[in-house]
C-alpha cells in the first residue's frame, strides 16, 4: 500500500499534477518501498520491522524540516505541519503506523510457529 501511495505521489510530483515539488530522489523512496514491500510479501520479519521504522521516520523527518522553514513554530504549526506531510492526512499516517506494527507482530508471530 505504501508502495503504490508513494509511486503514485512521485507520478504526480514528476508530472507537476499534485503541487509537491519534485526531485529524481524521490524515486529512491519509491525503490525503498517497493523492495521493503517485497520483503514484507514474503514475509520477512526485518523488512516488516524496517518498513515500519522508515515509515515513521520518514513522516517525522518531513515534519521536522517543515517547521525548520518557520520563523517560531508552535502546537498549531505542528499539527498542520504534520496534516500536510502525510499522504491522506494525519489520519492516513496513524493508520498506516498501526497496520506496519501489526505486520510486524504479524510476521515475528508466522515465524514463531
Amino acid at each position: 500500500m505504501t508502495f503504490a501511495l508513494t509511486a503514485a505521489n512521485t507520478t504526480g510530483a514528476a508530472l507537476g499534477s499534485n503541487g509537491v515539488p519534485f526531485t529524481p530522489w524521490m524515486w529512491l523512496d519509491v525503490g525503498i518501498c517497493g523492495v521493503l514491500a517485497w520483503g514484507i510479501y514474503r514475509r520477512s520479519r526485518i523488512a516488516a520491522a524496517l518498513m515500519f521504522v522508515y515509515f515513521t521516520a520518514a513522516k517525522a523527518l518531513w515534519v521536522w524540516n517543515d517547521l525548520e522553514m518557520r520563523d517560531e513554530p508552535g502546537w498549531s504549526d505542528f499539527l498542520d505541519s504534520l496534516d500536510s506531510c502525510t499522504s491522506g492526512g494525519l489520519l492516513m499516517a496513524a493508520v498506516l503506523v498501526v497496520v506496519y506494527a501489526l505486520g510486524v507482530y504479524g510476521t515475528v508471530a508466522h515465524h514463531r510457529r
